[in-house]
């Protein structure tokens, strides 16, 4: 016991300066976590994760909407563990950031110095970019981490092609990856075209042997998904976001040149300009330089970002964010240059780069709306969507709050209309282990009669329809409004009614069912 407590201390020591970032990493991502109110997706794919791990039959549900489970099933366990569901779901975000920053260190410290890994890990906890969607219960940052690993495992297979565990773990690494999001797909991709070039470069046919054992283990973790029916039929609905082949064979040229350009706009803006002009910077000499390992790495993550860039249909910092973490590294690489050159240069052209994306970072931290607002003309197609309209993140909790006041000591429902999004998904997951809110899905064409010849509804308990703007679904003439939660950013309102009281007339007696 002793013996293992002197290796733990020798450990910890070696790998203390890794471990104060980890520390500061945490710090970092958990002050304020919820302070951003639930965001439309994030609500989403909190609801259908607890769906998915607590109902019989629900475990490839998001598969309705193209979207693959893995991440909602850790979404769901989160859930049940944490009483704040929207914490449960940002913490497996931090997790997952925390996997980037890890293998950002692992693979500098590999393929240039322990320096580089510990200045490019260090970036990536003060970039408002990853802060940012390692804070969200989204994908993009379980994506990142996805790509970062696989980066590490291809490179570590093409320098031990006689191993087995690296070939393996980069298949398990990637059909994870694909199993969370189709677009980590780039990576797979790039990986392939890696394989090829260096196996035909090097003359390294052996490395054949790697490529299968990776591609089998790639198969057999999504073996399930494949096997789905419904993972087929709903796929080819990926094209809301991302252009088709016919499109591609039309050679949009217009739109890539849009999106490069919006890609360019965020790097200079969420990856910060210094930084992100010392990451091309750093690109190009690594190039220059013609070390092989370092350009094997550069390209794995080169591949995905031009595919990123070309197949997106609209651009947006959120689509091309899990492609953009290994660009710290070549910026490290400059900056370690620049300190071995000249001490005192180095050490204040460090400071600079680490204390300009310090106030942005900052303020999503403590003023998230203000944070929103700031870098709303940089970031459009996402920014507005957490401030305007039913995907707002404002208007949630005030709604949330309001109708636990009307529970607070009666068993309560909820009728929602049969929307995917805020409010209803939040509701949804915000009430799902309550024991006297049931949310409801309340809807005319749920109904076992038709309402036309109705002019009362009733159910069995008190009932409160919860309605995005004034869409009441056909169901006006039985509702009364009791109050409208407004939005700061906009003229987007919730609405909460009641059904009629002391209505006189033709009653339609209703059993809700639970959502």
């Amino acid at each position: 016991m002793k013996q293992l407590l002197t290796k733990l201390i020798i450990r910890i020591k070696k790998n203390r300066l890794i471990l104060l970032i980890v520390l500061f990493y945490f710090v970092f991502r958990l002050i304020n976590l919820t302070k951003l109110p639930i965001f439309n997706d994030e609500a989403i794919y909190l609801d259908w994760g607890f769906r998915e791990t607590h109902r019989a039959g629900f475990l490839y549900y998001s598969l309705y909407d193209a979207k693959q489970p893995f991440l909602m099933w850790i979404f769901g366990v989160a859930e049940n563990i944490f009483s704040d569901p929207l914490f449960a779901g940002r913490l497996i975000s931090v997790c997952a950031g925390l996997l980037t920053l890890v293998g950002i260190y692992k693979l500098s410290k590999e393929f240039f110095t322990k320096e580089i890994g510990l200045i490019a890990a260090f970036l990536y906890c003060l970039t408002p970019l990853f802060s940012f969607y390692d804070r969200q219960a989204l994908m993009e940052s379980a994506v990142a981490a996805v790509g970062i690993w696989a980066g590490y495992f291809i490179l570590k297979t093409l320098l031990t092609p006689k191993s087995k565990k690296f070939p393996i773990f980069l298949g398990i690494t990637l059909g994870i990856g694909f199993f969370i999001k189709s677009s980590s797909l780039l990576f797979l991709v790039s990986g392939l075209i890696i394989f090829a070039a260096y196996s035909l470069t090097a003359k390294k046919v052996q490395l054949l042997n790697s490529l299968v054992i990776s591609m089998t283990s790639f198969l057999v973790v999504i073996f399930f998904l494949l096997i789905n029916p419904q993972f087929w039929e709903t796929l080819p609905s990926n094209a809301r976001y991302s252009l088709t082949l016919k499109e591609l064979l039309n050679f949009p040229f217009n739109t890539w040149i849009n999106t490069f350009i919006a890609n360019l706009q965020i790097g200079l803006t969420f990856i910060t300009p210094l930084v992100f002009l010392l990451s091309i910077l750093g690109i190009a000499y690594i190039f220059w330089k013609k070390d092989k390992y370092q350009i094997l790495f550069l390209s794995f993550f080169m591949l995905p970002l031009l595919g990123a860039t070309l197949l997106t249909r609209i651009p947006s910092d959120r689509y091309v964010v899990s492609f953009l973490p290994f660009v710290l590294i070549p910026a490290a690489y400059l900056m370690f240059i620049i300190f071995n050159k000249q001490k005192i240069v180095g050490v204040i052209f460090t400071l600079i780069n680490f204390s300009l994306p310090l106030p942005l970072t900052l303020l999503q931290i403590i003023n998230p709306p203000l944070y929103l607002l700031k870098t709303l003309p940089y970031a459009p197609s996402v920014n507005s969507t957490y401030l305007d309209g039913f995907t707002s993140v404002y208007g949630i909790n005030e709604t949330v709050a309001y109708l636990q006041s009307l529970a607070k000591n009666k068993t309560i429902l909820i009728g929602i209309a049969e929307n995917t999004g805020n409010p209803e998904s939040a509701l949804i997951t915000y009430f799902n282990r309550s024991t006297n809110v049931k949310v409801v899905y309340f809807a005319p064409e749920l109904f076992p009669v038709s309402i036309n010849n109705y002019d009362c509804i009733k159910v069995g308990a008190p009932l409160y329809f919860v309605a995005r703007d004034e869409q009441l679904t056909g169901l006006s003439k039985f509702l009364q409004k009791i109050k409208t939660v407004e939005t700061p950013y906009g003229k987007y309102t919730i609405g909460i009614y009641t059904l009629k009281k002391n209505c006189a007339g033709k009653t339609l007696n209703l059993n809700a069912s639970s959502t």
